[in-house]
């Protein structure tokens, strides 16, 4: 089997980024375009029973690739925004032009249902992978092609040849003039799982893209190296909150090696720090951190108390129940409905009782997680504290 030259992998990086967005565009067009023909359907068959039918798709077919654009091009936050609105103001002209009455107000309405859908989804979709790895492509050709045996001695040196060019190709990607060059060179130098991505990515670290930075924090986890705890340690007080989730999922990808060092910065003088720590912990789930999340459960930042309750929630220790009750009366709201959240795995009947209290809460959100928490329970004395509550009108009728 040949070696992979520097040309034929930059090719197929090139290959591969050009194939993505090839299909995004194709995907995208099929919708624009069946929208427009939708329009001038409806604006011909106006005053028939059939425009009318088809008239309230339409609105939702044009936010279609708009919403598209938002989670395939992040980047172009304002823009998708603005063409949100364009594209629902020139819908609604147009069509008033053609001699159709709308109601503008309603028109919005339903566009609106499509703009919630989208920020769910990009909620959702903002930290997913959507290219797959060239190098493990390559290396899984291997295998199959029975062309080299990694575990023989003339495949290993072959491989280990092969790898360093992969490495010196993607090193030399970090610093190219393209940002999704960038970003995806970092993404995949973490599959590579080898030391000598270290370097390149702590450099990559402080990239002016956000989303680079990102890209190589969580790239720095996958190497399972402790040479990446400090740079990982370093991205946390990152500016961008993006970065500083990247570099905690890293942190947490360490999993032992970097639990002595998340303790630490539990108790970091910044904020920032904390947060990020803490998160990292309750994604490693790792039990011998478990006293930094309960002292992290009454910091004197919110956002640090809310991860905290959540992380000692997912833990599940029973160490850190006392903490989980006494979190019902934080006088954040949010972190009070993560409080009762947490409980939800706790058949205890001090868990009950704190979750009865919480019934009464001044937040409508809490008192609702907390009936809903209680209806779920086996435990028969939730049951009867639910209903009790309901009796005596802890929760108003709209809850209930």
């Amino acid at each position: 089997m040949m070696a992979i030259s520097r040309t034929a992998l930059q090719t197929r990086l090139l290959q591969l980024v050009r194939q993505r967005e090839t299909m995004r565009l194709a995907v995208i067009g099929v919708f624009a375009l069946t929208a427009l023909i939708l329009t001038t359907f409806t604006i011909e068959m106006r005053g028939t029973p059939v425009s009318s039918q088809i008239y309230p798709l339409v609105p939702h077919l044009y936010l279609i690739p708009i919403i598209l654009l938002a989670l395939w091009y992040p980047r172009r936050g304002l823009q998708v925004t603005i063409l949100i609105i364009a594209a629902v103001v020139i819908l609604i002209g147009g069509a008033s032009l053609a001699g159709m009455v709308i109601d503008p107000v309603l028109s919005l309405l339903n566009a609106g249902m499509d703009i919630a859908i989208f920020v769910v989804l990009a909620l959702y979709a903002k930290d997913r992978t959507l290219v797959e790895s060239v190098i493990r492509g390559f290396l899984q050709r291997y295998g199959e092609s029975g062309g080299v045996d990694i575990g023989s001695a003339q495949g290993a040196p072959q491989i280990q040849r092969d790898l360093s060019v992969a490495i010196s190709t993607l090193v030399s990607a970090l610093g190219s003039g393209n940002e999704d060059a960038r970003e995806e060179a970092a993404r995949e130098l973490g599959q590579l799982h080898d030391p000598r991505t270290i370097a390149p990515l702590t450099e990559a670290l402080g990239d002016e893209s956000r989303f680079v930075r990102r890209a190589a924090a969580r790239a720095l986890g996958r190497t399972g190296d402790p040479r990446a705890v400090s740079p990982l340690l370093s991205a946390l007080r990152d500016d961008d909150r993006a970065t500083r989730e990247g570099a905690a999922e890293g942190l947490a990808d360490l999993g032992p090696l970097g639990v002595p060092a998340l303790i630490e910065a539990a108790r970091d003088p910044e904020w920032r720090v904390r947060v990020g720590a803490v998160v990292a912990i309750r994604i490693g789930g790792d039990r011998r951190a478990i006293v930094s999340l309960i002292e992290a459960a009454s910091d004197s930042n919110v956002f640090v108390r809310r991860e905290a309750v959540k992380g000692l929630g997912r833990i599940g220790d029973e160490r850190g129940f006392d903490c989980l009750l006494g979190a019902l009366t934080d006088e954040d709201h949010t972190v009070r409905l993560r409080a009762v959240g947490a409980l939800s795995r706790c058949e205890r009947g001090d868990a009950i009782e704190g979750l009865k209290a919480a019934l009464w809460d001044e937040d409508g959100a809490v008192r609702l997680r907390a009936a809903q928490v209680l209806e779920g329970m086996k435990d028969p004395r939730a049951r009867q504290v639910l209903r009790e509550g309901m009796r005596t009108g802890a929760l108003s009728q709209r809850e209930r």
